[in-house]
């Protein structure tokens, strides 16, 4: 395991007259685990896998 760390934040940019968000988000090492009969089938599979996980852990640590 390791440390979760997100930081969002939402500010005014005066320059542009925009809201400016940022999130930076360390995470804990992943390791997804999939079986396949064909070995190319694997780069977009656990990419899909990690992706969704850490979509997860932003959902359910930013607040409104």
């Amino acid at each position: 395991g390791g440390l979760l760390m997100i930081d969002f934040q939402v500010f005014k940019n005066e320059d542009l007259g925009l809201y400016e968000g940022r999130l930076t988000v360390s995470v804990p090492e992943i390791t997804v685990t999939r079986f396949k009969a064909d070995r190319n089938d694997f780069k977009y599979e656990m990419r899909r896998a990690v992706s969704e996980i850490v979509e997860e852990i932003i959902e359910k640590n930013i607040d409104d």
